[in-house]
């Protein structure tokens, strides 16, 4: 998959500039249904004080401020590789 991205990445360098600009028409067309559905997210979340407060709780750790492991306690974890 890395492969196939890296050529995707040089395909998009080697563009002319009007294939940019062409190719950044379709990007912006694309990224609107979702930027528009942000867009209501944001404005819904404004107007609601208690969906603010429910995200700021959400966001939160429970137990509040965990320690990072040490490198011991991270590989008998099965953090580290």
């Amino acid at each position: 998959m890395a492969t196939s991205l890296e050529k995707l990445a040089d395909k998009i360098i080697r563009l002319n500039p009007e294939e940019a600009q062409q190719l950044g028409l379709i990007m912006r067309a694309k990224m609107m249904p979702e930027m528009a559905r942000q867009q209501g997210l944001l404005q819904q979340q404004q107007t609601n004080p208690q969906a603010q407060q429910a995200m700021a709780i959400m966001g939160k750790r429970p137990g509040g401020q965990m320690p990072m492991p040490n490198a011991q306690q991270a590989a008998q974890q099965g953090l580290l590789r």
